[in-house]
């Protein structure tokens, strides 16, 4: 075990919600507590000078396929740890791998090294909480960009064998309600303690209160791959946002979701229920061109939108630090509350106590942002990561 780490100068998301001078104390890969400005340090601390900066929890994605031309369905630690080295430049520093349609032996493949990746993090890369698996059970009218061919129902005998091939490792299932099984499927994944959430479907209203009887609990990248907000067909997207029990995603890129509308949810469902999410693609990342995504699809990266050949929107090429900055931009948010977005409501979400919060037995997972909510240093588990300072190390450490 590495010396401790203190953080001197800073302003530090405390648990109570609030940016106050402190400086944040880490032993191992855990946060000691906070000591207050001038306070006596331990002496053989390692002091890291963040003065002028925002100390707040490490970033967790629970909605990522990728980034820099790898996917988390080829689930190599090659393609892990590139991955991970854009991640942590945002201030991520856990995500929940996120998969998407394609043949049965190729999902279940993907989540059986996901789940090998989550039983074993590694030092100086971002943390696999899980899986997301996002398709096959979406309806095709609402697909987007997934690959039609390779969508099914809900049957039961599907749910269960991919539950099965993650070894406990699925965290969140998308599923569109209105298929045929998926009431049963709904039931099913709950009570084996998935977040069941709502996506890529054509449900109507009525269809997703069913829905959030059954256990849903979670819209998938809210008002896109669903029916739009009309004053007399109020479709999915209002009984999501209208039950308090319901997180609910949102991809805060300027082109997925209009501020406006950014804007007006987070009045409606308010920092404790909305969670940022980037839905990064594998070509996030990449230089403006043309490409083909993992599954075959071409897409065409330009001025930070990725689009397929018909022009439709095919994921996106945000992280966390960009979407921070514009809830604040868009929405006027104050600073603690879009971080805490990215960070502690993530974490309740999924019901992982040890991040989110910086608090004394918490895992060390810590981002340093400039006033400017630009990423200066990223810390996992208590390693530095990224160090964007002057003189530092821009890159993965481990």
């Amino acid at each position: 075990m590495g010396r401790p780490i203190a953080l001197t100068g800073g302003r530090v998301l405390t648990p109570g919600r609030e940016l106050v001078p402190a400086t944040l104390l880490i032993e191992g890969t855990e946060v000691a507590g906070l000591a207050a400005p001038g306070e006596a340090l331990p002496p053989y601390a390692e002091t890291i000078d963040v003065s002028g900066c925002l100390v707040a929890p490490g970033f967790i994605d629970t909605h990522v396929h990728g980034g820099m031309g790898c996917n988390f369905m080829l689930g190599t630690p090659e393609a892990l740890a590139v991955i991970s080295a854009r991640l942590v430049q945002g201030g991520t520093t856990a995500c929940l791998a996120t998969t998407t349609s394609a043949p049965a032996r190729d999902i279940a493949a993907a989540l059986d090294n996901i789940a090998r990746a989550s039983r074993a993090p590694r030092p100086g890369q971002v943390e696999i909480l899980g899986a997301h698996l996002e398709g096959p059970f979406i309806n095709p009218e609402k697909a987007g960009s997934q690959a039609r061919q390779h969508l099914r129902p809900p049957e039961p005998a599907a749910v269960q064998a991919l539950w099965e091939a993650a070894g406990g490792a699925l965290r969140v299932v998308t599923i569109a309600p209105e298929l045929p099984g998926a009431g049963e499927a709904i039931r099913y994944l709950a009570g084996m303690g998935v977040q069941v959430s709502l996506g890529h479907s054509a449900a109507t209203y009525e269809e997703a209160r069913e829905a959030l009887g059954w256990g849903v609990r979670r819209a998938t990248h809210l008002y896109n791959a669903m029916p739009a907000l009309q004053h007399r067909r109020p479709g999915a997207a209002a009984a999501l946002l209208e039950d308090p029990r319901v997180f609910v995603e949102l991809t805060v890129d300027g082109h997925h979701v209009h501020p406006a509308m950014v804007a007006l949810t987070y009045r409606l469902v308010g920092p404790e229920r909305l969670v940022l999410v980037t839905d990064g693609v594998d070509v996030a990342g990449l230089e403006d061109g043309t490409y083909t995504r993992w599954e075959g699809t071409p897409v065409r990266l330009q001025g930070g939108e990725c689009r397929t050949e018909s022009g439709s929107l095919a994921g996106s090429t945000l992280r966390l630090d960009q979407a921070v900055r514009n809830m604040v931009r868009f929405a006027g948010v104050p600073v603690a509350e879009a971080l805490r977005m990215a960070s502690e409501t993530p974490a309740r979400a999924l019901g992982i106590d040890r991040k989110g919060r910086l608090a004394p037995g918490k895992d060390a997972d810590v981002v340093v942002l400039s006033e400017d909510l630009e990423v200066i240093l990223t810390i996992a588990r208590g390693h530095v990561v990224y160090d964007g300072r002057p003189g530092g190390r821009a890159e993965t450490i481990g």
